[in-house]
């Protein structure tokens, strides 16, 4: 499945140098979710020794939101 990202999401990646590819193997193989407050599924993983928090939009879960560690 391909996944969708924001701006908002691009421009996270890019200022704490995480990948597409790490973003995706965060949001196949996460081991938490939860939503926020706004319920947006957040998934946490660990990816290359590295913790990523992937958020979705609620309304698609293949549009990332942001990204962060």
């Amino acid at each position: 499945m391909r996944l969708i990202y924001t701006e908002h999401a691009r421009d996270q990646m890019i200022e704490r140098r995480i990948s597409e590819t790490e973003v995706e193997a965060c949001w196949n193989d996460h081991h938490t979710d939860y939503p926020d407050k706004k319920g947006n599924p957040n998934y946490v993983g660990d990816v290359r020794g590295r913790r990523i928090k992937v958020v979705v939009s609620k309304d698609d879960d293949r549009v990332i939101i942001t990204v962060a560690d």
